[in-house]
């Protein structure tokens, strides 16, 4: 989020601050097999290829040939942790498993790493749109998240009372997936079921949280974006209304946006904000960095 505001290593008024994180970020990494983190549970992969995405964007910024190694080590992790001819999901060594939602962090991983001079994986791409393929409901348009046009994953006794049928999170991942993995929506018609699917999920604030998806709405807002026109138009009215009338305006949490949503209870008050950031920053954010598309 600081970084897609233009505060860098090198620059900006919170540079002091964004050269700290990516020192912590190196210092827990493995240097022998790249990986950001401890490998626990169902969430480092996610850890990985969101730190990941992270340092990709500082080297692209800043070419520090420190950082060169650091990320280059990372991407390399992403690479061995494919399953052949397919995509990701929550194990390395990968045993042929896949969803959708890990599949595009590290989608956005990868081509950040591509246009910061990195070295990737070619197959990767070809892997990822396999999977986003066999994910998709080509008669509605929908993208399963581990299965074709299924619903969005909630954990038993944990977030299951968050409704699955008001948001179309994984058909927002597999739209700018698509963009990123260099489909167009004018020789490839799904990317508009997707599109459409979309404006009939538009963001809208829930003080109770349960139709809130700040996780979507960030997906939503960089696919919509791409997609332009009415699909935009009819998006950012909405997305706008929904983060800034719900930004926190009082006491310590001031700025910042209250974690209540289906992944709330994981990532807290700094992901809430971190995403709430990232969706306003869709102006401007991937253009400067992957070229306007």
């Amino acid at each position: 989020a600081f970084l897609g505001d233009g505060h860098t290593t090198r620059h900006g008024l919170y540079k002091e601050k964004v050269s700290a994180g990516v020192q912590w970020l190196r210092q827990q990494q493995d240097y022998d097999t790249g990986l950001f983190g401890e490998k626990m549970g169902h969430s480092y992969m996610y850890s990985h290829s969101i730190a990941t995405l992270a340092m990709c964007e500082t080297y692209y910024f800043s070419k520090n040939p420190i950082l060169k190694g650091t990320t280059q080590r990372a991407i390399n992790f992403i690479s061995r942790a494919r399953n052949p001819y397919g995509a990701w999901r929550y194990e390395s060594p990968p045993n042929g498993d896949q969803d959708t939602s890990v599949t595009g962090w590290m989608v956005f991983a990868t081509k950040a790493a591509e246009d910061s001079g990195l070295k990737v994986e070619s197959a990767s791409y070809d892997g990822a749109l396999n999977w986003i393929d066999e994910a998709t409901d080509t008669s509605t348009g929908r993208v399963g998240y581990t299965d074709t046009g299924g619903a969005s994953s909630r954990i038993t006794n944990v977030n299951e009372h968050f409704p699955r049928d008001t948001t179309e999170c994984m058909t927002a991942v597999g739209l700018l997936s698509r963009f990123f993995l260099g489909q167009d929506p004018a020789d490839h018609p799904i990317m508009g079921k997707h599109a459409d699917l979309l404006l009939k999920a538009l963001p809208e604030w829930d003080p109770d949280g349960l139709s809130n998806d700040m996780y979507y709405w960030y997906y939503g807002s960089y696919a919509m974006f791409q997609m332009g026109k009415r699909h935009w138009e009819g998006w950012n009215k909405a997305m706008k209304k929904a983060v800034l009338e719900s930004q926190r305006k009082d006491g310590s949490s001031k700025g910042s946006w209250d974690p209540i949503g289906p992944w709330g209870h994981s990532g807290g008050r700094v992901y809430s904000t971190a995403l709430g950031v990232l969706c306003l920053e869709v102006y401007f954010r991937y253009s400067s960095l992957l070229g306007a598309r």
